[in-house]
């Protein structure tokens, strides 16, 4: 029995310390969807030493049947000596105009006689042929378009379909003409894609759907497969491993018995102290688990077990029960915590509270393990951590470039947390056996 706690306790301890890394990547400056317009326009010319002041921009999209688009810009500057150098000197501005539209052919640009500067850009790649011939574009996401999209840029966005086409799928906020060709935005209320469907479909928003899941589909598997499937094989393993192993000890040769509140008590106690002491590793300072608020939970668990009555009345059902609660309860001391002690409620905090999900999960995981039930013990746990990643999957970008490297952190994730939630595992498994000496009949004695 002291062996068992030993290696409980330990595991607890090296989970606590060793779940840091949360993946981050860095990305581009922010810069809205007509970076050669408004106020964006402006900086580009500043930083050639032109000083402008752009009163009011409007841009028109073209695009065109083999999916390449053209852009019309048009800024109208207030009279400056900054518009004359531009209308006086075409290499200048050709250096401004083209440094001012990333990702694009630059064309030509000119400036009228009222201050109107026209800029013209080419951008092969706009959009692609889809099923039922409907054109797709995900210009207008960060995931396949412009990334770090800052506001529309341009006062009018207008958006003309290519010959023979009209409008299938556009953006939050557009308005559309008569005829479907024309698309105007004034604002930019989100991004998503956009689609172009044969004038006389009509079948319009099916063939839209079918485009854009053609290309989400795939992505959503993928994705799945790397952050759900492949770490939750990985935890199942482990846990079955984990269940056979503890099980050796057998239900008579419970591995706490009766003690099983105090050891769950004093663990709680532990952790909890670690997650305020734990300098870098602070609960309250990075991406580490929500460890303070399991501790307190597991204190509060350990002094409800402490009682022979709740250890008698254990079943599967109120495990889970005591399991989702013991979630959310630590859930809410962890963030108390993070308030109570000054270091405010950040994003980072947020990503380690599903980690909960699975450790808790470990407890009737446990007690299905103590009553034999193998399948039911590695179904409980595994459905736990596919819970607790599924808010980290994406529906829309495409993450197969990084598949080494979710492959190694979600391996990671899955070892870390059959760590931590081995106490509450072995406690599971204690209390079916607890319980099973409740529930067998003492033999009469013989007369």
């Amino acid at each position: 029995m002291v062996r068992a706690i030993r290696v409980a306790l330990c595991c607890l301890l090296v989970a606590s310390l060793a779940w840091s890394v949360v993946p981050s990547s860095a990305a581009p400056p922010p810069r809205p969807l007509c970076d050669a317009c408004g106020e964006s326009f402006e900086a580009t010319a500043e930083s050639e030493g032109v000083s402008l002041s752009v009163e009011r921009s409007t841009a028109t999209l073209t695009v065109h049947e083999n999916g390449s688009a053209t852009w019309v810009v048009r800024n109208r500057l207030a009279e400056s000596e900054g518009v004359e150098r531009l209308r006086a000197n075409a290499g200048l501005r050709s250096d401004v105009a083209d440094r001012a539209m990333w990702d694009t052919e630059f064309l030509g640009a000119n400036v009228s006689s009222a201050g109107v500067l026209t800029a013209r850009y080419r951008e092969p790649g706009f959009a692609e042929r889809s099923v039922g011939g409907v054109l797709r574009s995900g210009a207008f996401t960060e995931a396949y378009g412009y990334r770090n999209i800052d506001g529309l840029g341009a006062d009018r966005l207008v958006v003309v379909a290519p010959d023979g086409m009209r409008a299938g799928r556009t953006l939050p906020g557009a308005t559309v003409s008569a005829d479907g060709r024309r698309t105007t935005l004034t604002e930019f209320d989100g991004g998503g894609f956009v689609t172009f469907v044969p004038a006389d479909t009509a079948l319009g928003p099916v063939s839209s759907a079918l485009a854009v899941w053609s290309l989400l589909g795939p992505v959503v598997g993928t994705n799945l497969l790397l952050y759900a499937v492949l770490p939750a094989s990985v935890f199942g393993l482990l846990v079955a491993a984990l269940g056979s192993g503890v099980s050796r000890f057998g239900p008579d040769r419970p591995l706490v018995g009766d003690t099983v509140g105090l050891t769950l008590a004093v663990l709680g106690v532990l952790v909890a102290s670690l997650a305020l002491l734990g300098g870098g590793l602070s609960l309250f300072g990075g991406a580490t688990p929500p460890a303070f608020g399991a501790g307190l939970t597991a204190v509060a668990l350990g002094a409800s077990l402490s009682r022979k009555s709740v250890r008698d009345r254990a079943t599967y059902r109120r495990l889970v029960a005591g399991a989702a609660f013991g979630v959310l309860l630590a859930a809410g001391a962890t963030l108390a915590g993070a308030l109570a002690f000054g270091h405010g409620v950040t994003r980072s905090l947020f990503t380690g509270l599903p980690a909960l999900i699975p450790v808790f999960a470990l407890f009737p995981a446990g007690y299905a393990f103590g009553r034999g039930n193998r399948r039911l013990a590695v179904a409980t746990a595994t459905a736990g951590l596919v819970f607790s990643v599924l808010p980290f999957v994406s529906f829309v970008s495409p993450t197969a470039r990084f598949g080494q490297f979710v492959a190694l952190f979600g391996t990671t994730y899955a070892v870390v947390v059959a760590l931590a939630g081995t106490p509450l595992l072995v406690a599971g498994m204690s209390l079916a056996a607890s319980s099973s000496t409740a529930e067998t009949p003492t033999p009469p004695t013989p007369k």
